[in-house]
């Protein structure tokens, strides 16, 4: 039988080495429309062009989830399928990738597909991406349907995601944002920590000024959910510098912390914008 791990593309692995073998790993592109030209995010598109796009644009843009079509063509390359998502309540690519289990099973009842809402986006998908894998390949393969499921949503309990985000114009236009808390940060110059709620939405930790100060909110947050050291993504918007200290600011209190680093695909590029960073952990 053959595993599959399928993500949207705001997890922003553009590839993906599995550890399990003959694994079938893939994301379905999100979207985003600027000034009437769309950007298919996935790993030919040209991240810093998008910005610069973003930034130059009088007129709003927007995202657009990957279709059930798109969904459905992934999930018939494997027998046994783990799909991941954006938060529900920050896009329908949940529910696109819910009609497209519907319609693969109706075609083929012999396959299994788990649908999985992060409630969440960027490092923490990574991060399930990752231990799944891991899972599976524990047991070479072996391991039932059922069993990789309930470890699947037994890991969603237990990992999270915090934004450390200093431009917030596209969460505010986007509705993912209170107007009046995003434009009175950018007209301080505050950088703001935010953590997904228990519905999948932003939550506001709080304001932060300065690299040390902000990385030490993160060190707290993290410590205050539960981290006691393991798996962390960190996902950055051109900001590799600042993301290289945080690394070793985390190893400095957790020595066995597992770091990786990516930049951010398309769409976290375009809600985190710049300087932007996500971070996925597990507790």
């Amino acid at each position: 039988m053959k595993w599959g791990i399928v993500a949207d593309s705001s997890c922003n692995f553009r590839s993906y080495d599995p550890r399990t073998p003959g694994l079938f790993f893939a994301t379905a592109p999100l979207k985003i429309n600027v000034d009437g030209t769309e950007y298919i995010d996935d790993d030919k598109l040209d991240v810093a062009e998008l910005n610069c796009r973003v930034a130059a644009s009088e007129s709003e843009s927007h995202s657009a989830c990957p279709s059930a079509g798109e969904w459905a063509e992934l999930f018939r390359k494997a027998d046994n399928v783990v799909a991941i998502t954006i938060s529900a309540n920050l896009s329908a690519s949940f529910e696109a990738a819910e009609m497209a289990r519907d319609i693969v099973l109706k075609e083929d009842p012999s396959k299994n597909i788990l649908v999985v809402n992060s409630r969440a986006t960027g490092g923490k998908m990574e991060l399930m991406v990752q231990r799944i894998d891991e899972f599976i390949a524990a047991s070479s393969g072996t391991c039932s349907f059922e069993e990789v499921a309930a470890y699947a949503l037994d890991l969603e309990k237990r990992s999270q995601v915090l934004f450390s985000l200093s431009s917030y114009e596209n969460l505010v236009k986007a509705g993912r944002m209170p107007r009046l808390a995003g434009t009175l940060a950018s007209r301080l110059a505050i950088r703001v920590l935010g953590i997904a709620s228990d519905e999948g939405t932003i939550k506001i930790v709080g304001p932060t000024r300065g690299e040390r100060r902000t990385f030490k909110k993160i060190i707290d947050t993290l410590e205050s959910h539960g981290y006691q050291g393991g798996l962390v993504y960190i996902d950055h918007v051109d900001n590799r510098a600042a993301v290289e200290t945080l690394r070793a600011t985390i190893k400095e209190r957790w020595i066995n912390a597992e770091i990786h680093v990516l930049p951010c695909g398309g769409l976290c590029s375009y809600y985190a914008e710049e300087s932007g960073i996500i971070i996925g952990f597990e507790y």
